[in-house]
């Protein structure tokens, strides 16, 4: 695995579909959705990515095993986990085999899992991520050692919905509270503060597995002294303006907008593919005032990502041309809006990678020019974090 002195943010090419990874400073690699295709034969076409490729040679791998530290899953659409059955290991980690070796299988130490996944039945990636998990919940709920081990490790994320996990409640995190410890791995410099799912959507008669997205906030400091964040970054699935109304109003009723800078954003991930969702039901309608004030959290010199295909002025959505036009007045230019189908250029899209340095995110491949940002204060300090959910 390539060194690097900075923690990085790596979001994946993948047209309509999230795939991003984030990488610590100690090499701790945390993969948030996946979306793996079949990569072109044809050494010429260069307008698939390889992304499993890039995958394995930028994660560690232990007794030639490679492996992941934590995989989050924000939901089960196919977009978000498409190739997880097929790429990643599943079962007890003491049975990988040599022929898992060969096909590349990639262990996951720890798996985060939202109830939510195993209400409805959507796609046979996401039924494999549920199939894991259980396993996983049901080796924890053991007096086994084996519960320990990497390869069954697990945090549930948010409430139950039909099953119930109420005996492996030390094992939860709810919306409003901060995630240290990775893999086993208490974290000084990193950390995840958790904004959703809430209990009222997993309780929803709808069930919409959109708005019950994992949205969470990566957080980022020089040193573990700082009481400034490097970086802040926004990860927010496919959630809609419903779930943003009450990110908001929940963060500043508990004030975790305060206390722990949780809605301010250096690197802002669009939801649902730069879909008009986030900002209302249709674009026929105002952007909802709660979106809005979500983004004016930006800090100085902030970036917005896009992770899907070429943004164009159609009735083809998502991407939303008009959602588009409503991010770029949030950035203080263009250049600040980051569309990963044709970073660098469409024919030959490749990742866009963040260095996470002392002064704010840095696009890797610009590193020379303004791209870095001036961190712009807040706490970092180590403190109760109220529930929210």
């Amino acid at each position: 695995m390539p060194v690097s002195k900075n923690p990085q943010i790596k979001y994946y090419p993948v047209n309509n579909g999230d795939m991003s990874l984030i990488t610590l400073a100690d090499k701790t690699t945390i993969l948030v959705d996946c979306n793996i295709k079949v990569a072109s034969k044809d050494e010429n076409d260069k307008s698939v990515y390889d992304v499993k490729k890039d995958l394995l040679d930028s994660i560690q791998d232990r007794d030639g095993i490679p492996y992941l530290d934590v995989f989050i899953l924000t939901h089960g659409d196919k977009d978000h986990c498409l190739g997880f059955k097929d790429n990643f290991y599943q079962g007890d980690p003491k049975k990988y085999s040599k022929t898992d070796k060969e096909n590349g299988l990639i262990m996951m130490d720890a798996m985060w899992f939202s109830p939510m996944i195993a209400e409805q039945y959507t796609n046979d990636h996401e039924d494999a991520y549920q199939q894991e998990a259980e396993r996983r919940l049901e080796v924890q709920r053991s007096n086994s050692d084996d519960k320990f081990l990497p390869g069954n490790r697990i945090r549930i994320v948010g409430y139950d919905g039909s099953k119930q996990y109420d005996d492996l409640n030390h094992l939860r995190s709810k919306p409003g509270e901060l995630v240290t410890k990775f893999n086993n791995v208490e974290q000084t410099t990193f950390s995840i503060f958790i904004h959703a799912p809430f209990k009222i959507q997993l309780d929803s008669p709808e069930k919409d597995k959109n708005s019950a997205s994992i949205v969470f906030q990566a957080r980022f400091k020089e040193y573990s002294w700082n009481t400034d964040f490097s970086c802040l970054a926004m990860f927010g699935g496919d959630s809609d303006h419903t779930t943003w109304k009450q990110i908001v109003e929940r963060t500043k009723r508990y004030k975790n907008d305060v206390n722990h800078n949780a809605l301010d954003w250096d690197i802002f991930m669009t939801p649902h593919h730069c879909s008009w969702t986030f900002f209302n039901d249709t674009s026929e309608d105002e952007p909802i005032e709660t979106s809005i004030e979500a983004l004016d959290y930006a800090r100085q010199g902030a970036f917005i990502v896009a992770p899907c295909k070429k943004i164009i002025n159609d009735d083809d959505n998502p991407p939303h041309y008009d959602a588009k036009k409503e991010y770029l007045k949030k950035v203080e230019s263009k250049e600040k809006f980051l569309n990963t189908a044709i970073e660098p250029n469409e024919d030959e899209p490749k990742p866009i990678i963040f260095d996470i340095t002392a002064n704010g995110p840095a696009r890797k491949s610009n590193e020379n020019t303004s791209g870095a940002l001036t961190s712009s204060g807040g706490s970092g300090a180590a403190s109760t974090i109220i529930s929210q959910g």
